[in-house]
């Protein structure tokens, strides 16, 4: 009887594991995937071209060559593992066709990532030096050490001079209006996640791939229609 109810025992905690298993997975993805976005995704598969886009550009930071023909905007938030994934993606093909691709961050901090605000203003707080684009490149490559790393230590390797006037930004509790802007475009225009991709206004429900960005761009840049 002993062995029996040990056996049953160890039956229902297998169980009960792969139940808390499935459950947690379940919890990850919809805070990763919401199920507006997933709708959204579902319904709206293919690009849509708005075309206000180049007033959109404004709303955000620019990083490579202002006079580039192709504008990858990308509303993100510092905080979400599919942003990071997508800047490496984006940082890629933009040193691919160097110099004919430039790349406009548009602030869309999540409510559900503390730290994407605080690290919004960071990242500005570098761009008054110059420094967005680096400064980004950190906070993507080390987003594990957010909330544990120091603003000043990714000030450092992003190449920031000046780290006494970055702390004394950082430290400032003044808002910062191109944060509150991107957040405020990405509501009109119904951004539901992120990261959230227009290429030359041709919005995407998904991100794109390296290979699908590479040939999107490879077609705007011999001025033919992508889609």
């Amino acid at each position: 009887m002993d062995i029996v109810t040990t056996r049953t025992e160890k039956v229902l905690n297998i169980l009960l594991t792969a139940a808390a298993l499935v459950i947690a997975g379940v919890l990850v993805r919809r805070e990763l995937f919401p199920p507006s976005a997933a709708r959204a995704a579902a319904t709206n598969s293919s690009p849509v071209y708005l075309k206000d886009w180049q007033e959109y550009a404004g709303e955000g930071v620019l990083v490579g060559d202002s006079t580039a023909k192709v504008k990858v905007l990308v509303f993100s938030d510092f905080q979400c593992p599919f942003c990071r994934q997508f800047h490496s993606v984006v940082n890629g093909v933009s040193q691919k066709f160097e110099g004919k691709v430039a790349y406009v961050f548009i602030h869309f901090p999540l409510a559900n990532h503390p730290l994407a605000r605080p690290a919004a203003r960071a990242a500005e707080c570098a761009e008054t030096q110059g420094r967005f684009g680096l400064f980004a490149d950190a906070l993507f490559a080390k987003q594990d050490s957010l909330g544990l790393k120091s603003w000043a230590s990714y000030a450092a390797e992003a190449g920031v001079a000046d780290s006494a006037k970055f702390a004394q930004c950082v430290s400032d509790s003044a808002p910062i209006s191109r944060i509150d802007r991107g957040r405020a475009l990405g509501e009109t225009l119904a951004v539901s996640g992120t990261p959230t991709v227009l290429v030359n206004g041709w919005r995407f429900s998904n991100p794109p791939s390296d290979s699908l960005l590479t040939r999107v761009v490879t077609d705007l840049l011999a001025s033919k229609k992508p889609f």
